[in-house]
């Protein structure tokens, strides 16, 4: 993600209905191109401090069950446990941590043991002993600590409930925790890792945090706050080394501290009296986001973007090697006497870099990319996600609840800004940066391979759709039809100019949806010439069509539209659920909301007064969605892939008890006039009989009562068209649709 990209869809999202999908997608999408721990500063600086706390993660599910996680998503910090036999590398990614055996004996080998799956996006997964301690900095519940004595198997021991977290230390038997928006150091106590207990707080601190000796450091704006935590109970800022900008990192040894800073330079104070930190020296060219001094008398500190720097004489810091990473690193550690330092890159995972030589370090491999989840795409055990800058990853969802990588169309270097995928059969469609759409053969989903590249399309898609022979691409102001009758040789078909950047694309019969500024109506009969025919009042991020009804995303709301006569769609009502909604997807008579807080389940029952009865909380916004019987599948961006199954129904009303979900046919249908309506085991008590046409317009409401299973209605004086017949007594309620001829 780039500012070219930011800027292009601030300018798209300008003409959606209310300012807030404008600042909800435009502080998204920025945040995405900010380092995890400066987002605190740039949200402050922009007046938005309720951001993180309006996604902070709710323990709650009504109506969903998380089903299964794949976790992955970018890589942001690297910790080790090294033994004399084994060193286990835990790798912050997303919404978890992985556990991964590292070995060099004859050749490098990156093994992963078992993954972590936690509440929210995390910050610092840190490793020590028998334990991984977690904190989360986005829609987590704060702190976690895990139990890893069976590497293969982590289960979760305690929580720790605080605001979001931006980083952790861990020494010895304590904690120590910097938490946002509160901006105050906590100090915990981890000799009981099933209850840890709150010893002191002091409320000047920072973020990066490193510990030593009885001093905390913590890099802040205008340089690294230094904090005396010899008494765990009353920490206290005691001295400050200064800088001209906002400390990006910070590592201690012995008198000296080095931080880095966002004005591309390394600064190295002596503290041996923290109280009045002396400058040293400094380097210019760096801008290290981590900065890992080798624990023995090594002299070369190294860092991301990656350098090793010769600190022999620290009055005068040098870089003596260099290598470029593919991505961008934000977190380095070195493997004590392998020659080794690994990366956690944050699109390209843990990349593993040989220093031999620091003179001359060179990569080695890189392995467990993810990145933000931006779409899937499933077909039968087989999904297909779309992470947007680091290409296509295939997994196996045979098992929900253990969803296993098997493959990724490999897209280091390139960014390619991946935005949606889609499946049939072999093959996989994704977007790309130059030839814009791609095919990939997974005929052995292990290995995908480019199989063909469509010419002539303008900007890779952001949304497709698959029917038939042709793919319907929604692309920044422009519409795209792409026949792929020969998967190998993608051919651009049809092309219409659209006012905006469309975000999402959906089809009905001949139709298609548009969401762009204004979301827009397609015909595609003529899929070489397609035509605008119609155009709602409003932009959308996504819209999504059911019988006659469109359902849009918008800012705290979806909003419902009749589509009954295409060309001059109609609003008929909005659904408020308190959360930005991205996605929308349908089953049956239910719809799910992608919201920033998480899922909600919807009932359909009357298609223009959709009612919530069903959430599941996400460790982070839900992006798009897709449904695959029996399961939701939701893209959470920087959090991976959760996965749904639904475990309720029925519409629970406050106060009142649930009405029963009655299955309800009409007979016959169609009908020219009268018809039979029928249920199991109605009960011979007054019943409310309400009769909808497709827009959603209340024609008949006829109080009656239900004699056993039957009931009876003349439609004779309506005319000919498509009704919604809902039938609701104290007990039950159900729904049916009929045709009038």
């Amino acid at each position: 993600m780039n500012l070219t990209r930011l800027g292009v869809m601030f300018a798209a999202l300008v003409q959606l209905a209310g300012a807030g999908v404008v600042n909800w997608m435009a502080v998204h999408d920025s945040l995405a191109d900010v380092e995890p721990w400066m987002r605190r500063s740039w949200l402050a600086e922009r007046g938005l401090q309720d951001y993180y706390k309006s996604m902070s993660w709710r323990p709650e599910s009504t109506g969903l069950r998380c089903a299964g996680r794949w976790s992955y998503g970018p890589s942001v910090k690297v910790s080790l446990r090294v033994t004399a036999n084994d060193t286990i590398v835990c790798l912050a990614r997303g919404s978890g941590a992985s556990l991964i055996r590292f070995r060099s004996q004859d050749s490098l080998s990156l093994d992963l043991l078992s993954d972590i799956n936690c509440n929210g996006i995390v910050s610092r997964a840190i490793i020590q002993d028998t334990l991984v301690f977690c904190g989360m900095q986005q829609g987590g519940t704060g702190i976690e600590v895990w139990g890893v004595s069976d590497l293969s198997t982590p289960h979760r021991l305690s929580y720790v409930y605080l605001p979001p977290v931006m980083d952790i230390a861990v020494r010895d038997s304590f904690l120590y925790a910097s938490a946002y928006p509160q901006d105050s150091l906590r100090v915990f106590s981890i000799a009981d890792p099933r209850n840890p207990r709150w010893l002191g707080a002091c409320a000047d601190s920072g973020f990066p945090i490193c510990v030593s000796g009885d001093y905390c450091y913590l890099a802040d704006r205008g340089g690294v706050n230094i904090v005396d935590v010899s008494d765990p109970t009353n920490p206290h800022r005691v001295g400050m080394a200064g800088a001209s900008g906002i400390a990006l990192s910070v590592a201690v040894r012995d008198t000296l501290c080095f931080f880095g800073v966002d004005d591309n330079t390394m600064r190295v104070y002596n503290v041996r009296n923290p109280a009045s930190p002396i400058p040293v020296g400094s380097l210019s060219g760096v801008q290290p986001a981590d900065l890992y001094l080798p624990p023995t008398c090594d002299t070369v500190l190294y860092t991301p973007v990656f350098h090793a720097i010769n600190i022999t004489d620290p009055r005068n810091p040098r870089i003596v090697g260099q290598v470029n990473c593919p991505g961008w690193d934000y977190g380095v550690v070195a493997v004590p006497g392998l020659n080794y330092a690994l990366v956690a890159d944050y699109f390209d995972g843990l990349v593993s870099v040989d220093i031999a030589n620091p003179t001359a370090p060179a990569l080695d491999t890189a392995l467990f990319a993810a990145d933000m989840a931006e779409d899937i795409s499933v077909q039968g055990d087989l999904a297909a996600v779309a992470a947007h800058a680091s290409g296509l990853i295939l997994l196996d969802v045979c098992s929900p609840g253990a969803p296993s990588s098997l493959g990724r169309y490999d897209t280091t270097g390139f960014l390619p800004q991946m935005e949606s995928a889609v499946l049939a059969d072999s093959f996989a469609y994704v977007g790309w940066p130059v030839e814009r759409l791609q095919t990939v053969d997974i005929t052995d989903p292990t290995r995908p391979m480019r199989a063909g590249v469509c010419q002539g399309m303008f900007n890779p898609p952001q949304d497709m759709v698959l029917r038939d022979s042709f793919v319907y691409c929604a692309e920044l102001r422009r519409f795209q039809v792409v026949n792929v009758a020969r998967p190998r040789q993608p051919l651009l078909a049809g092309s219409c100019v659209l006012p905006g950047d469309s975000r999402g694309v959906s089809l009905l019969d001949t139709l298609a949806f548009v969401s762009s500024t204004p979301t827009q109506v397609i015909n595609v009969v003529d899929p070489s010439h397609p035509v605008v025919v119609g155009e709602f009042d409003r932009g959308a991020y996504s819209v999504e069509i059911r019988d006659t009804f469109a359902y849009m995303t918008g800012y705290y709301a979806a909003y419902v539209y009749s589509v009954a006569d295409p060309t001059a769609p109609r609003f008929l009502d909005s659904v408020s659920v308190g959360q930005p909604v991205n996605d929308i997807s349908f089953a049956d008579s239910l719809a799910y909301f992608g919201c920033q807080d998480g899922m909600r389940l919807m009932s359909l029952a009357d298609p223009v007064h959709p009612v919530v009865i069903g959430f599941s909380a996400t460790p982070y916004l839900v992006w798009r969605t897709t449904y695959a019987p029996p399961y939701l599948y939701a893209a959470c961006s920087e959090a991976g892939i959760c996965i749904f199954e639904t475990t309720q129904t029925g519409i629970a009303e406050t106060g009142i008890t649930p009405r029963r979900r009655q299955i309800f046919t009409a007979r016959p249908n169609p009908t020219s006039g009268p018809l039979r309506l029928e249920a199991d085991g109605l009960p011979d008590v007054p019943a409310i009989v309400h009769l909808r046409d497709v827009t959603g317009r209340l024609v008949l409401v006829k109080r009656t009562r239900a004699r056993g299973r039957f009931l009876t209605l003349d439609l004779t004086p309506l005319p000919p068209g498509v009704y919604f017949i809902g039938l609701r007594t104290n007990a039950v309620e159900a729904t049916v649709k009929v045709c009038k001829q």
